[in-house]
């Protein structure tokens, strides 16, 4: 099974719904205009301009915020008297990066080897642990519940919301190694681990800050203890974006092979 390629940060941008909802609600209120008629002078329908608008709540129940096309951004940049270009860079942001850390049981603590990663590093790492910056299990079971573990993260992130606000995270998940050889049902974690990425995203969203590092640390010896875990590693390598290893004191990024030679000795 084949990782997806990871891109260049420069190259790594995504949509920022918040970022221009805000935007486009602070310019279309300056005006003093109605969502109406920006929808009139955009050659929009007045629910889009409503729905774009909508996602600067991160409390809202829409789940989704539609994604404008080039055609739409243009529309609205020559309606709201803004350059295209300027208005279509306010609306991207470097995307968060989901990274696999494979580390072997000589591993330092994992905050301690991210730092030493060739990355721009984000202004504040939270480590979820039980002597962390947050906690996501306070309370043991043997069944690995998804909707807990969103509901823990989101209450940890808002909890602190006043320390994290405007900045950019990275949030390192160390816990689930070892929790995951004690569940009763371990695919239960690894099917999350597929929508753990948005999971992230949005909570540190509704925080007011920016994942910029999503880590998710894995130990060798957690992962061979599953009842087929060559699947198991082949289904983190394929959900994640990056693939890093620790072993030996070296960190190696990107390095798939070696990744591979070590889990399966």
């Amino acid at each position: 099974m084949t990782a997806r390629k990871p891109k260049p940060l420069s190259d790594h941008l995504q949509f920022d719904p918040a970022g221009f909802a805000m935007l486009l609600n602070a310019k279309r209120n300056q005006l003093g205009w109605s969502t109406r008629q920006l929808a009139i002078r955009a050659k929009i329908s007045q629910p889009y301009v409503v729905a774009l608008e909508r996602a600067r709540n991160a409390n809202s129940k829409i789940k989704r915020t539609p994604i404008p096309t080039v055609d739409v951004i243009a529309q609205l940049a020559f309606a709201l008297d803004i350059d295209a270009n300027t208005l279509f860079n306010q609306a991207m942001k470097v995307a968060s990066r989901h990274v696999l850390l494979v580390v072997d049981e000589s591993a330092p603590a994992p905050l301690q080897i991210v730092k030493q990663a060739s990355i721009n590093q984000p202004q504040t790492w939270l480590c979820a642990a039980k002597s962390g910056d947050i906690s996501l299990r306070r309370t043991k079971s043997r069944q690995y519940k998804p909707a807990d573990i969103t509901q823990a993260l989101n209450r940890e992130l808002q909890n602190l919301r006043n320390k994290i606000a405007n900045q950019t995270l990275g949030l390192i998940f160390s816990e689930t190694s070892k929790a995951m050889t004690e569940f009763e049902n371990p695919q239960a974690v690894l099917k999350f681990e597929h929508k753990w990425a948005d999971v992230v995203d949005k909570a540190a969203t509704a925080a007011g800050a920016q994942a910029a590092f999503n880590v998710c640390v894995y130990k060798i010896s957690d992962l061979k203890t599953l009842a087929n875990p060559t699947k198991a590693f082949n289904e983190l390598v394929e959900v994640h974006d990056e693939l890093w290893t620790y072993t030996g004191s070296t960190l190696m990024q990107n390095c798939e092979t070696e990744i591979r030679k070590l889990f399966t000795k």
